[in-house]
């Protein structure tokens, strides 16, 4: 099996790619690399099982059916709460991971920065030969590599930016040692983690991936089920579950 993780920023400069090959209870890392394309991100889902990436696969359906209805006639949906903007800020999935894993408030795709990875990630999908599934259900599926370092029992907060490189560092270290049984990767590859934290987000997207791939993740709530089929949902691991990924 082959995987592969992206940690999408709106421009190549800040985007990281990993893949990882699985094989006889083992996991090498192929390529981590810094800078990536959309041609590159494009190929790697025509040619890898499942591919996890940290961008937003979708917009909250309220809020993408209110700017329509604005587009079509300049109204504005009459059930809005300016009190209140929960639904048009937040999709399922982002209320799902604050409620069951306690974490701070998530960005919003729809009123935050996170917006512009999530276009070039809506524009570059719709490039493909065949539509992607968002609900994760096909070789895409959205990440959060945050969230699952939590659930894996690492470090999972302020390892970003350069100004935490010395945090970032620590955690790598933290995961080489609970990896070192079966994870590969070269010493160009961990100094890449080091020095960026795009690239580490791209290790653990892959990670995450394989877990999808083995069913060992968060199922879907049956009620979300029909809106992550349009504005996504992201795949969170299982406790405990990163010593198992590279089982057979």
């Amino acid at each position: 099996m082959i995987t592969a993780g992206v940690d999408l920023s709106s421009q190549d400069a800040g985007t990281a790619a990993c893949v990882i090959e699985w094989a006889d209870g083992r996991a090498t890392v192929t390529h981590a690399a810094l800078g990536v394309n959309d041609l590159f991100i494009a190929g790697l889902v025509a040619r890898v099982d499942k591919l996890g990436i940290d961008v937003p696969l979708g917009w909250p359906i309220a809020f993408a059916d209110a700017v329509a209805q604005h587009s079509r006639d300049g109204s504005w949906p009459s059930d809005y709460a300016h009190s209140d903007t929960t639904a048009f800020r937040l999709r399922r999935t982002d209320l799902w991971i604050w409620k069951k894993l306690g974490t701070s408030a998530p960005l919003s795709v729809s009123s935050d920065h996170i917006a512009l990875p999530a276009m070039r990630a809506a524009a570059l999908f719709s490039r493909l030969p065949h539509q992607i599934d968002r609900d994760g259900s096909g070789v895409v599926v959205e990440v959060y590599p945050a969230a699952a370092l939590r659930r894996w029992g690492l470090p999972s907060t302020q390892y970003k930016r350069k100004e935490n490189a010395e945090a970032r560092r620590q955690l790598v270290g933290q995961f080489l040692e609970v990896t070192s049984d079966w994870l590969s990767i070269s010493e160009p590859g961990v100094a890449l983690c080091h020095s960026s934290d795009d690239a580490l987000d791209a290790v653990i997207a892959a990670l995450v991936a394989r877990a999808v791939a083995m069913d060992l993740v968060e199922p879907i709530p049956d009620d979300d089920r029909q809106s992550a089929m349009r504005e996504g949902w992201i795949a969170v691991p299982l406790v405990g579950t990163l010593s198992t990924l590279a089982a057979a």
